[in-house]
């Protein structure tokens, strides 16, 4: 990563700070219904560092159809945050995943850093990709 892209992602994690708040406090592209919830504590749903939900292994169609409707609200977040800050949602969406990993995944949930397997959070600190360093 350059330092022009690490600057970037430290800027827009300043600003993904408050979108992060709205999103995962009462925001609809963070709302989870009852099953994504039981899916998240069974290990079969986590967060990514991509900054969507991913699904680990088998899931029912409900579930499915859940976690993509979450990540549609989060892509549609994500695309007017990166419009209002001249960024690109990529961008964006990797600074709220840097957001969501280092405080939302709770111990025993499951994530996914990059294409990397699923890992499962203990009481430690999740180690972050390089990028997130900056964005912190």
């Amino acid at each position: 990563m350059t330092r022009k892209s690490s600057l970037l992602l430290a800027a827009l994690g300043l600003a993904v700070v408050g979108l992060t708040g709205a999103l995962l406090s009462s925001g609809p592209a963070m709302a989870q219904s009852g099953v994504v919830a039981s899916a998240m504590a069974a290990g079969t749903v986590g967060e990514q560092a991509d900054g969507y939900l991913g699904i680990n292994g088998s899931v029912s169609a409900e579930v499915r159809a859940e976690v993509e409707s979450i990540n549609i609200k989060r892509r549609a977040a994500y695309t007017d945050l990166a419009a209002k800050r001249g960024v690109t949602v990529a961008d964006v969406a990797a600074a709220t995943g840097c957001q969501t990993l280092a405080s939302r995944v709770k111990p025993g949930q499951v994530y996914r850093i990059g294409t990397g397997g699923w890992q499962t959070k203990g009481s430690a600190p999740i180690s972050l990709p390089g990028y997130c360093a900056t964005a912190n």
